[in-house]
């Protein structure tokens, strides 16, 4: 077996060193590859990898497994640099004391007040500024985002104009409302008070999603927000004891340098949710294995580094990278940009491979998100390949993976996924689901449009909302599903339904199909997309949907 497999690279040489970039497959030396890539997805899905949790042990085990592939394959690292890159991340404070003051008298957190926003630090001075319920824009008339430094904005959370008490449905998106609009004003704090505590209490539980992640935010009880709201103008002083929850994470990098102005990107992010302590969909505290999410993209990401080094091409520099702490939020993406170790301005695109081992092998399709963030990819695209595989594009470079950092830097970019399963962030996500030759195809693929990219020194970047409005943005509520990205009929496939979320409170399975939200028709996954971005969180709304010929609707509430 050992020796077809030398004979067929050998093969592949060959054909590089006639003159021809791509050579057409043959089945052995497809057969060979897939299952040289299905050898990386077992490696890294191995429970002895322990869900690859950037900052774990499993990090670094993967971090040396694919350093070592890049190195077997001729790849050198980036300049003054190893293999493998670090950078720091936060997880958040752990708060060991903390204390307010105000006219001279001090009082103790936990006692009388809460820390809400466990990802700052709550050292901070500042002068009251009394913002009434802030629910209104007139409310912050006298501030200035810009000069609000040595401001505490007080808010008051007694909402008996709009709410009986804070058992009210209505009761949670206002409050929230009105600390997104306090942090927006970049104060130095933001403090929850109450005139009437026996119906609005100190609150606990507020989601902070669209407020400043770095305003600190807490809540006072009876006792401290009587003194607080009679001191208006008052100076008030926050002291803290912390430790800051700092992790390391590695991304692996490597390149063909070939001296050139312009360089080719690849990426792929090799982390994954350990042992689902956060970002699983499963209830089970279980090994993550992550096979297809994103072992498959990892490994097609170091095969691909191997054929195009002894392909010898060398229109382009080519870098390839497997960043960590994507689902921590793409934190290693960011952080390979922000160490500026590639200048922006030589990357002509960047192309993405995440969750590419689970093609359908019946009706095969790849989908190729961020075709809208150049000019030339549609037509780039359909020179390239015009295979078996059905290629469904889709114009935004949002989509929630590596190539967003990127398209945020003016980056066009191009994200390879095969489409979401049932097995996405559950333990269930192991090797033996990926579909080999379906991994061959798109790595395939992904060659051919590297083809045509050679012949181009420049893309014309897109800025996706100049194609369309607001399609791209992020709604301001979700239903709890994972859509069908390869659904190609009308409406928005459901793929996947998380418990306890407004779609399973529903009712709504995986399979359904939403037509409408209230008077919006949804024809696909952006329409539903913008449908949602005119709901906040509390609003009601009616939602239609096809169970096989059978049309129904449900009354949700965001």
């Amino acid at each position: 077996m050992h020796r077809i497999f030398l004979i067929s690279i050998l093969l592949l040489q060959t054909l590089f060193l006639q003159g021809q970039y791509i050579p057409d497959f043959t089945p052995e030396i497809k057969q060979q590859l897939a299952d040289r890539m299905y050898g990386h997805v077992s490696a890294l899905a191995h429970d002895s990898m322990m869900g690859r949790e950037a900052g774990t042990d499993g990090e670094l085990k993967a971090m040396y497994y694919i350093a070592s592939q890049f190195k077997n394959a001729g790849l050198q690292p980036l300049p003054d640099k190893n293999y493998w890159i670090p950078f720091n991340f936060s997880e958040g404070y752990t708060y060991k004391s903390g204390k307010i003051s105000i006219d001279g008298k001090s009082y103790d957190q936990n006692e009388y007040f809460l820390y809400l926003n466990p990802l700052v630090n709550y050292n901070f001075s500042g002068n009251i500024f009394f913002a009434g319920h802030g629910l209104k824009d007139s409310d912050f008339n006298k501030l200035n985002p810009s000069f609000n430094k040595n401001i505490v904005i007080v808010i008051d959370i007694n909402y008996t104009d709009t709410c009986a008490d804070a058992a009210n449905q209505q009761y949670m998106p206002l409050l929230e409302s009105a600390v997104a609009k306090a942090t927006s004003m970049n104060p130095e704090a933001v403090i929850l008070v109450s005139s009437n505590v026996k119906k609005f209490p100190a609150i606990a539980g507020i989601n902070l999603d669209k407020a400043s992640p770095n305003i600190p935010v807490l809540c006072v009880g009876k006792t401290l927000s009587k003194k607080i709201l009679k001191k208006n103008n008052s100076e008030l002083h926050s002291e803290c004891e912390f430790s800051k929850n700092e992790k390391t994470g590695y991304n692996v990098a490597a390149w063909i340098d070939n001296g050139k102005p312009t360089t080719l990107v690849f990426g792929a992010h090799y982390d994954h949710v350990g042992f689902g302590s956060s970002g699983s969909l499963s209830t089970d505290s279980a090994i993550h294995n992550g096979a297809d999410d994103n072992a498959s993209g990892t490994a097609l990401l170091m095969e691909l580094s191997r054929i195009l080094y002894n392909s010898g091409t060398n229109k382009h520099n080519y870098v390839f990278v497997a960043f960590s702490a994507e689902e921590k939020g793409l934190l290693g993406s960011k952080a390979f940009l922000n160490q500026r170790i590639i200048a922006d301005t030589s990357i002509i695109a960047m192309l993405n491979f995440d969750m590419v081992g689970r093609m359908n092998g019946t009706e095969q399709k790849l989908n190729i998100l961020g075709t809208g963030t150049a000019t030339e990819w549609d037509s780039l695209i359909t020179a390239a390949y015009a295979g078996p595989v059905t290629i469904r594009k889709s114009e935004s470079g949002t989509a929630g993976s590596d190539q967003m950092s990127f398209y945020l830097r003016n980056i066009p970019v191009l994200f390879f996924i095969t489409g979401m399963h049932e097995d996405y962030h559950k333990p269930t996500d192991d090797a033996e689901k990926i579909n080999r030759a379906g991994m061959a195809d798109v790595l395939m693929i992904a060659l051919k449009i590297t083809e045509e990219l050679d012949g181009l020194q420049k893309l014309n970047f897109v800025r996706g909302d100049t194609r369309g409005g607001d399609r791209n943005k992020r709604p301001g509520v979700t239903l709890g599903v994972i859509p069908d990205h390869a659904w190609e009929g009308k409406g928005m496939r459901i793929d996947a339904v998380t418990k306890d979320k407004t779609a399973d409170k529903a009712g709504l399975l995986k399979g359904d199909i939403v037509i409408q939200i209230d008077d919006m028709t949804v024809i696909d996954i952006m329409s539903y997309m913008k449908a949602l971005s005119a709901f906040k969180k509390g609003d009601k709304a009616k939602i239609t949907y096809l169970r096989g010929q059978i049309e129904n609707t449900v009354e949700v509430v965001f």
